[in-house]
This record gives structure tokens, C-alpha cells and sequence, in this order.
């Protein structure tokens, strides 16, 4: 059976998840994923330029799967703790992830540009999530007035720097992370802070 043409991306990023989990994150080739996708290497070189590109894709698609399932379908918070509970979800989904974690792991020199230099596509995303997020909390009277678009910023600086740099305080935080984070984000959101 042929594949249809649309069915091709997810087949390719599927494969180089398969190979990144596989290798234990370390880096892979367009040839070992066109292998295991099942086509041949220039049908992946007329979608991607390079293996850069597929795990670009593949991480985007990573990572927006993870905050899509963590908060998807939940219905609006009930108050602040409620809508902070769900970015600290977030948080953890994304430090359980199995391809991400192992990213971070052997390609710190392919993820340290999302951190110091770009916002990368997912990034940008989970951005325009936040502020929706915080703007229908502001509407509620949940979160503190502002813009929405600054506050994810912040939002996401803050979360993506414990994603980051949580491990080297794990022997303090322990399993007090979420409790830790919740505190600081509904500090900085909580309404009458803002002057």
C-alpha cells in the first residue's frame, strides 16, 4: 500500500523519535530514519534539509503534544491554584518526557540555542497558550491585571528555567518541586500585586 504524501511527516518524525529513544538521545542520521520510517532518503531530503530539521519538527511536535494532553480538554480553572496547578503540570509532563529528557541529556549544544539565542517554534507556542490562559484568568479575576502577553514570558521564563537547571538542586527540592514552583508562579500572578 502506498503511503499518502501528508502521512509521510508524521511517519518521518515518528522514526526519528524512534531512533533518538533508541540511542538513548544521541545523535542519529537521516539515513538510520528514513530506514526506520520506510522511505527512502530523498523523500526525506524533500521535506528536511537535514537530521537538524527532523528533530526540530520533532521536538515542536514533542512539545506541544505534552502541553496539549497536560491541559487539553480540562474546562476553565475553577480559581488561581487551579490555573497554576496546570502550568506546574505542564512542567512535569514535559521533565517525564522520554525524548525530551534525553535531548537535554546528549544534545545540550542542539538545545542550549532555545534557551540562550531563539524562540523556537514551540516555544512560541506554549507563549501563545500562556497568555491566553492568563488573559481568561484576568477576565475571571483570577489573575492579577497586566499584560498577558509579559506575563507568559515570564511564565514561561521561569518554568523553562527549572526544566533546565532543576537537577542541580534535586537533593533540596526532592519531590518538593511542584509545591515550590506553584508557590512562585501564583505569587507572581496573584491579583493586588500589581500596584
Amino acid at each position: 500500500m502506498a503511503i499518502r504524501n501528508e502521512e509521510i511527516g508524521d511517519l518521518v518524525l515518528d522514526a526519528a523519535r524512534s531512533c533518538l529513544l533508541r540511542s538513548g538521545g544521541r545523535k542519529v542520521t537521516v539515513s538510520e530514519v528514513a530506514r526506520q520510517a520506510g522511505v527512502s532518503r530523498p523523500t526525506v531530503y524533500r521535506r528536511w534539509p537535514d537530521i537538524t530539521e527532523i528533530i526540530r519538527g520533532l521536538l515542536t511536535r514533542e512539545v506541544l503534544g505534552v502541553v496539549e494532553e497536560a491541559i487539553g480538554g480540562t474546562g476553565e480553572p475553577a480559581d488561581l491554584d487551579a490555573l497554576v496547578g496546570r502550568v506546574v503540570a505542564v512542567v512535569g509532563a514535559l521533565r517525564d518526557d522520554e525524548l525530551i529528557a534525553s535531548l537535554w541529556r546528549e544534545q545540550r549544544e542542539f538545545m542550549s540555542p532555545y534557551v540562550f539565542e531563539r524562540l523556537g517554534t514551540s516555544q512560541q507556542g506554549i507563549l501563545a497558550i500562556l497568555a491566553d490562559m492568563l488573559s481568561e484568568g484576568q477576565e475571571r479575576r483570577q489573575v492579577r491585571a497586566g499584560d498577558a502577553k509579559r506575563m507568559a514570558a515570564m511564565v514561561l521564563l521561569i518554568a523553562q528555567s527549572f526544566l533546565q537547571s532543576g537537577a542541580l538542586v534535586s537533593d533540596i527540592l526532592a519531590e518538593g518541586w511542584s509545591v515550590e514552583l506553584h508557590e512562585m508562579l501564583a505569587g507572581y500572578l496573584r491579583p493586588g500585586l500589581d500596584g
